[in-house]
C-alpha cells in the first residue's frame, strides 16, 4: 500500500475545508438568491432541489468511478462543474429578465453534477490516505462538512454586505480554485476492476443490502437527511419573517450552526465509546428532533438560539456517528460505491425536502412546516430505534462488518 505524506493528508482536509465553504456558499446563494431576489420560495425550492436532485441519477455510476479510476481526477472533474454552476449564477445576475431564471436554474443543476461527483470522491480519497485510522479521521472529516455547512451563510452574509452578489459568487470560486490547486499532484492510483459500470452498481446495492448493520445505518442516514432540506429553505425566512433579523443577523443566526455541528461532532466517538455507537447515535437525533420542534415555537432570539444549538448538536453527533461507521466497515474494495449510496442518501433526500418544504411555505406559515418537519423526524427515529437491532446494538470496537457470501461470490 502507498504511504501518503502528513502533508498529503493536511492538504487533502484544507482541500476539502475549501470545497465544503464553496459548496454550501454555492447551495445558499441559489436559496437566498431566488427568495431576496424573486421572493419566491417555490423557486428556491426548485434550485435547492436541482442542486441535490440530479445524484439521484449521476450519484451511482460515480461511486464505480471512484473505485475504478483515481478519486483526485474525479474530485477535480467535479470542482470544475462546481466552477462553471458559480459561472452561471453570476450570468444570470446581469442576464435579461426572459433568460436570467433558465440561467440560474441551469447552474443550480451543475451544482447538482459537481455535488454528485464531489462527495463520494472525497470520502474514496479519505478511505485511501487514512489507513488504519478510518474512524478518527471520518469524525474530522464530517467535522469539516458541518464547518462549511455553518459558515457558509455568515461568509454569504458578508459577500453581500460588502460587495453584493457578484463578490458572493466571486468567493465562491476562488475558494474552488483554492480546492483545485491543493489537490494538484497528489497522486492516488485506481483500484481497477472489471466489468460495466452498471454491473458495478449493482454489486455495490447488494452489498450494502446484504449486510445489516450498513443496511440499517444508511436507513438512519435517511431520516436525519430528511430534516437537512427543509431547515435550509425555512430557517433563512424564519430569522427574516420570525425573528425580524437583519443580513448580518440572519447570516450569524445561520451560522451558529457551524459551532453546534462541530461540538456535536467532537463529542460523537467519546459518547460512543462510554454509550455505545448505536445507542448514542439514536439518543442524539431524538433529542436533535424534540429541539427542531421548540424551535418552531420559538419567538425571541435567544430562545431560538437555544434550541437551533441544541438541534445543531444531536445532528452533528448523529451524522459523525454514522460516517465513521460506513467507513470503519466498509470494504476498501466495496467503499466508493457504498459511500456514493451514503452520498446520494445526504443529496437527494435534502433536495426532495427542500422542494415540498419550498412549496409548503407558499401556502404555510413557516413555524407551522418547521413543526410538522420535526414531528415527521420524531415518528421516523423512533420507528427506527424499534426495527434496526444491529444498529442498535453496535458498540463500534468490534469486527469489521462481514461481507455477505452472496456478494463475495459474484466478485
Amino acid at each position: 500500500m502507498h504511504a501518503y505524506s502528513r502533508w498529503d493528508l493536511q492538504r487533502f482536509f484544507i482541500a476539502c475545508l475549501a470545497g465544503f465553504l464553496a459548496g454550501h456558499l454555492t447551495n445558499y446563494a441559489v436559496i437566498l438568491y431566488a427568495q431576496d431576489v424573486w421572493h419566491s420560495d417555490a423557486l428556491a425550492g426548485l434550485g435547492f432541489a436541482l442542486c441535490f436532485g440530479v445524484p439521484l441519477l449521476l450519484g451511482w455510476p460515480a461511486g464505480a468511478w471512484c473505485d475504478q479510476h483515481s478519486p483526485q481526477r474525479v474530485a477535480q472533474c467535479a470542482h470544475a462543474a462546481f466552477i462553471g454552476a458559480l459561472s452561471l449564477l453570476a450570468v444570470a445576475h446581469y442576464a435579461p429578465p426572459a433568460w436570467a431564471k433558465l440561467i440560474f436554474l441551469s447552474g443550480a443543476a451543475l451544482t447538482g453534477v459537481g455535488w454528485a461527483l464531489l462527495a463520494p470522491a472525497r470520502m474514496a480519497l479519505l478511505g485511501r490516505l487514512a489507513g488504519e485510522r478510518q474512524a478518527s479521521l471520518a469524525v474530522l472529516f464530517n467535522a469539516l462538512v458541518m464547518l462549511g455547512f455553518g459558515l457558509a451563510p455568515l461568509l454569504l452574509a458578508l459577500m453581500r454586505i460588502a460587495g453584493g452578489w457578484p463578490l458572493v459568487h466571486a468567493s465562491g470560486l476562488l475558494l474552488f480554485a483554492t480546492a483545485v490547486c491543493l489537490l494538484l499532484g497528489l497522486k492516488v492510483s485506481p483500484l481497477g476492476g472489471h466489468g460495466s459500470v452498471l454491473s458495478r452498481i449493482r454489486e455495490g446495492l447488494r452489498y450494502a443490502r446484504s449486510t445489516p448493520l450498513l443496511a440499517q445505518a444508511l436507513l438512519s442516514a435517511m431520516l436525519v437527511y430528511a430534516a437537512m432540506g427543509p431547515l435550509q429553505v425555512m430557517l433563512p425566512r424564519f430569522a427574516q419573517q420570525v425573528l425580524q433579523l437583519s443580513e448580518l443577523q440572519r447570516g450569524l443566526f445561520l451560522a451558529s450552526l457551524a459551532l453546534a455541528l462541530l461540538l456535536g461532532g467532537a463529542l460523537a466517538l467519546p459518547l460512543a465509546r462510554r454509550f455505545g455507537h448505536g445507542r448514542s447515535l439514536f439518543a442524539a437525533g431524538l433529542i436533535s428532533a424534540v429541539a427542531l420542534g421548540l424551535l418552531s415555537q420559538q419567538l425571541s432570539l435567544a430562545s431560538a438560539l437555544a434550541c437551533l444549538f441544541l438541534n445543531g448538536m444531536g445532528a452533528g453527533l448523529m451524522v459523525s456517528l454514522i460516517v465513521a461507521l460506513l467507513q470503519h466497515e466498509g470494504s476498501p474494495a466495496l467503499r466508493g460505491r457504498l459511500l456514493s449510496i451514503y452520498t446520494i442518501t445526504s443529496q437527494v433526500v435534502p433536495a426532495a425536502g427542500g422542494l415540498l418544504a419550498g412549496m409548503a411555505l407558499e401556502v404555510w406559515p413557516v413555524s407551522h412546516g418547521l413543526g410538522v418537519c420535526a414531528l415527521l423526524l420524531l415518528g421516523g427515529l423512533l420507528l427506527a430505534c424499534w426495527r434496526q437491532p444491529a444498529l442498535r446494538r453496535y458498540r463500534g470496537d468490534g469486527e469489521k462488518a462481514s461481507v455477505a457470501p452472496a456478494v463475495l461470490a459474484r466478485r
